[in-house]
């Protein structure tokens, strides 16, 4: 090893067998660090859960080119295999309320609260359907949840202006 490369402490340079371990140390400290910091950033939910925005990407993009019944399906089948994942409920509400199943389509956000508490778009999709049906105070309540679990700021101030507004109705 280059000493030149080595760090200099009190006026000698380490061994090299000094500076590895020091530099091991460091390596795992910055490794500790970096998986800590990346855990929690990652939501809640998505702890718990496979990746689902992956599984419901094919009836996402159903859903996009206009193929409602197909991305139905597709959603319909994951919330089979899934039952307990709110973004597989959710998933499938969204479709529904593309195809004008609105009440279908809010007893499955709801369903997304209920089994994924955690899964803040669940409560964002339950809102927007509690504020079409003038339901206030509901559609408060499910906002501030979703702004609650939310860690974008930008995507929690539009939220809380809605929270505010639905609750300046009740």
């Amino acid at each position: 090893m280059n000493s030149t490369a080595r760090k200099k402490s009190s006026g000698t340079f380490d061994s090299p067998r000094q500076y590895g371990i020091k530099a091991a140390t460091a390596f795992s400290v910055v490794a500790a660090f970096l998986a800590i910091s990346a855990f929690q950033a990652v939501p809640a939910a998505a702890k718990s859960e496979p990746d689902f925005e992956k599984k419901l990407e094919k009836g996402f993009h159903e859903l996009q080119i206009g193929n409602t019944d197909k991305a139905i399906k597709i959603f319909s089948s994951k919330v089979s295999k899934y039952p307990e994942s709110g973004a597989c409920h959710t998933a499938l509400g969204r479709a529904l309320k593309r195809k004008g199943k609105l009440s279908e389509a809010k007893a499955e956000f709801r369903k997304s609260t209920e089994v994924d508490p955690k899964y803040a778009w669940g409560h964002y999709y339950l809102g927007v359907s509690c504020e079409q049906d003038k339901e206030w105070k509901s559609a408060a309540e499910s906002f501030q949840k979703y702004v609650d679990l939310e860690p974008e700021e930008g995507k929690r101030k539009v939220v809380e202006d809605r929270v505010t507004h639905c609750k300046n109705q009740i």
